[in-house]
Order: structure tokens, then sequence, then C-alpha cells
């Protein structure tokens, strides 16, 4: 590569990274005289356009980026993670396959390799990239809590825990840690878990969000311990530093899901999309904690189904469709009654179907898509909905008891979470009302209690045979990222059900918050 395209791509990087986007057109316009064809000349003007809002024009352009792509570590992470961003999600798989990652020794490029395998639920292959790391940088403790995750996800339980250990002792306020390690099975007054969490505590400021991440550990240890009363005031506490850091957001969130409820329930779309052909996908939905990981744990056990885990594919290609970046805003709303659904089926199909390997169905468990649960069925018509229903009290307290970070702000306070709760239910009758038979509610309770007898209505829905065993969730070996991760690894149990009542009056607020909102 030349000087002068080195040069204006470096100043085209400092401008994007301020968000200045008039420099940095001025570096494109330059690169285009210099080197037209050059893979950053069309991965700059992606770039550019996406952070313009249009995703339409940007994945144009990162295409053309990946047609010209060069065997350059570095710039290809940067293309990947562009595609990523623009639903083209197949080509970003195909670069990453490329055997020049295979070669990179330089530690900040083979990390951003781990995170794009990771990003596409790819954790063995990110646990690889993490295994080299370590050899490189065995004292750095935030690689041994990444190092932690993948072996977590891939069900390596003992050795994940060796190694939060490991970041604790040599981070000892990286509370993501302590939460995680806690999280791996059930505690013991032999673990001896609370002095790590202690010590940590004094690493870390009051009222940050690595406090809350310790004392949602600490709620989870004494939990376990039967320590009802102490248990609840860690719980208080972390929930409430939170809601200090997340209330705004949880403001902005409320106020955009009314205004996409309002808009969907007045105006459901109409089915435009074809037969979803094969592969067939399973889409799996309902709020979070709700047991949507135990029932695609399920499905997974199938021989005719493969599980693909949380994906964004639906979202990006109705934003690529849209053309607008506005995340189901007021711009996206102002162009739903003429988007093109059956586009979004078809780029939907485009971007996933190799997720499914040799199988004829793969299962989609986003469960944030009951937001979108009207706009799958209008764009993928013989697509399966799966909704997950939990009993009201069970499912907000589950939610209020897990540590999301900087997801969910809405679940860190009983108002906002009872409000999210009242929406959640209000869009998803609205989704039944308009298409009759398209979604089976699956009752969590069911699921927990008479796992064979529940799993074979799902399958009668699905259009697929019965197979016996499929319900045993801890034979299912493949990876799994989600909050469940260690749960799932166990056979299915109860455990979970009532536990809400373990705290009592301390709950009555919740009750009756969500008692009114609903």
């Amino acid at each position: 590569m030349s000087r002068p395209v080195e040069r204006h791509w470096a100043r085209a990087r400092k401008y994007l990274a301020q968000r200045q986007l008039a420099p940095a057109q001025a570096q494109l316009d330059s690169l285009r005289a210099l080197a037209p064809g050059d893979m950053r000349t069309r991965l700059l003007a992606a770039q550019i356009a996406l952070r313009q809002g249009h995703p339409r024009d940007a994945a144009v352009r990162a295409l053309e980026a990946a047609q010209a792509a060069a065997d350059e570590a570095e710039v290809l992470g940067e293309l990947i993670d562009t595609l990523l961003q623009v639903g083209e999600t197949a080509v970003a798989q195909r670069l990453l396959e490329r055997p020049v990652w295979q070669q990179i020794d330089a530690p900040d490029t083979l990390l951003r390799y781990a995170d794009l395998r990771q990003r596409l639920g790819q954790h063995v292959q990110s646990l690889g990239a993490f295994d080299r790391l370590i050899a490189m940088r065995p004292q750095d403790g935030i690689l041994h809590h990444y190092r932690a995750q993948q072996l977590e996800f891939v069900g390596r339980l003992e050795e994940a825990a060796t190694e939060y250990e490991a970041c604790l002792a040599r981070a000892p306020g990286y509370g993501d840690a302590a939460y995680r390690l806690v999280r791996l099975r059930r505690q013991t007054q032999d673990d001896d878990r609370l002095r790590p969490i202690e010590t940590g505590l004094r690493h870390v400021q009051a009222g940050s969000r690595a406090h809350a991440d310790f004392e949602f550990a600490r709620y989870h240890v004494l939990e376990d311990l039967g320590r009802t009363g102490a248990a609840w005031q860690a719980l208080a506490t972390a929930n409430g530093v939170m809601h200090a850091h997340a209330a705004a957001d949880a403001a902005l969130e409320q106020a955009g899901m009314q205004m996409l409820c309002d808009h969907l329930t007045a105006d459901p779309p109409r089915p435009a999309g074809a037969p979803c052909g094969s592969p067939c996908p399973i889409f799996i939905v309902g709020l979070p904690r709700t047991g949507t990981t135990v029932l695609e744990r399920m499905l997974a056990n199938h021989s005719l189904v493969a599980g693909a885990g949380e994906l964004m594919d639906f979202s990006r290609q109705l934003m690529r469709v849209a053309d607008t970046a506005s995340d189901f805003g007021p711009a996206f709303l102002a162009r739903l009654s003429t988007l093109d659904f059956a586009e979004v089926g078809r780029s939907y199909r485009a971007q996933t179907a190799w997720r499914a390997g040799t199988k004829p169905y793969f299962i989609d468990k986003q469960p944030g898509n009951w937001l979108l649960t009207g706009l799958i069925h209008a764009a993928l018509p013989g697509a399966k909905i799966l909704h997950l229903v939990r009993d009201p009290m069970e499912a907000c307290f589950s939610i209020w008891r897990a540590r999301f970070g900087n997801a969910h702000a809405w679940s860190y306070e009983f108002g906002t979470l009872a409000e999210h709760y009242r929406l959640y239910r209000r869009l998803m009758a609205g989704w039944h009302a308009a298409y009759p038979g398209a979604v089976m509610d699956v009752a969590y309770a069911d699921l927990v209690r008479h796992p064979a007898a529940t799993l074979r209505r799902v399958l009668d829905f699905c259009g697929l045979p019965w197979e016996a065993g499929c319900e045993d969730i801890e034979h299912n070996t493949t990876p799994v990222s989600t909050l469940s991760s260690p749960q799932v690894r166990e056979p299915v149990h109860t455990r979970a059900m009532g536990l809400w009542r373990r705290y009592g009056d301390r709950l009555e607020p919740l009750r009756s918050v969500i008692a009114s909102a609903t």
C-alpha cells in the first residue's frame, strides 16, 4: 500500500472515531482519486454511509470492499465488523474462514478475531483464539475473563471457574468475573465465594456499575446459602445502583416501545413474503428469563433442527430494507406501510441459511423478537413462532434478579419493569388477534413440569415428528451463550418456580405495580 493511501486511511479513521463525517468524506474523496478499487476506499465509503444512517448503501459498499478484500488482517477485521453491522452475515462468516486468521500474531488483531467469532456465535473458534492470546499475555486478567466466558459457553464449567478465579486474582475489581463465577453452579459454605466479593468491593467505587456487579454476585451466593434477608439487601442495592445509571435510558426505551406498540397494534402489517422453504426458521420469542433457552435446547436435540443461537439478522434486514438506522423509531415507522416484506424475508433467508448446515430447520432464539413477531410473520409467513409465557411475578422477579449490564435498562426498577411487562402483554395480545394460529404460546410451567408432553405439542405445531429424548437438555453439548448457559447443562428442573415467594412482603410493591399495569 502506498504512503498517501495509508495517510488518508489513517486520517479518515481518526475523523470517524470523532464522528466528524465531513472531514472523513474529504479523505474518502482523496482515496477515490488515488486508489478507487482499494479495499480501504470501499470500506470507508461503507462506514460513512452507515454513520449517515443509510444501511442499504452501506451494505452495497461493504460488499464491494469484500470483493476487493486482501489478506490484511487488521483492515479485514474492520470490514467484517462493518458487514455484520449492515446485516451481511454470510459474507462476514466466509471472510473469517480465510487462512490469514490462523497466521496472525498481533494480540490486538487476534482479540478482534475472537470477538468477531463470538458475535457470530462461533464460540469454539473464539476459544481457540483466546487460548493463543493467553499464551501471549498470561498475566492479563481481562483475557482470562474472556477465555472463561468461552469455556462457560462451550460447557467446560470447571475450567471456566478456574479462569474466572485467575481473572479476579489479577484484577480483583472486575465484577463481571465474580458474577459469572458464582452462577456456574449452586454455592455452598465450603466454596467461600463471599471473600473475593468483599475484596472486590474494596477495589471499586461505591455506586459504580462494578459495585452493582459485585452486589449481584453477593446476592446469588447468599440466596444459595439460604440467607434470605442479606440476599435481599444485596439484590436491592445492586438494582438501585444500576437504575441510577440506567434511568434515562429506561425512559427512552419505554417511550420508543410505547410508540412502536401503538403503531403496530393500530395497523398490523399484512403478510407479503413467500413460504420460508428450506431451511425453515423456527423463532423462539419472549421476555428474558422465561425459558427460551430451555426450549431451544430441547428443539436443537431433534435430528432435523439446528440451533443457531440469538441472532440479530431479522432486525438488521428490517433496517437495511427500510434504509434507516433509527432502531424502530419515527423514521422506521414512517416507512413501515411501504416496506417490502418479501425482500426482508429473502434477505433474512440469504443471511441465515448457512447456519442450518444440512438440516431443514434452524432455531432463531432472539427473545426480544416478540416486538417484531408480526413483522416476522409478514416477511416469513411459513416460519414457526414459539412464544414462551411465564407467570407475571415469576417472570418479573426472574428478570429483576438478573444482571444484564447495559442491556434492558427497564429491568432494574419495579415501575419501569412493570410498564415494560404491560406493553409486552398488550403487543403479544395484538399479534394473536391479528394473526390467529401463527404463534404458539408455550407455558414455562408446563415446559419444566411436563417437558416431554409439552415438547410433543411444540413439535406438532412445527410439523416435526416426535423423537424420544429431545427433552433431555443435559445431553445437548452445543455452545450456549445466554445467562442460562450453566443451568441448561443439567436436567430440566422446577427450582426456579415460586422463587419470588421467599421474599414475601418485600416484593409486594412489585406485585402491586404489575397488577395495576396489567
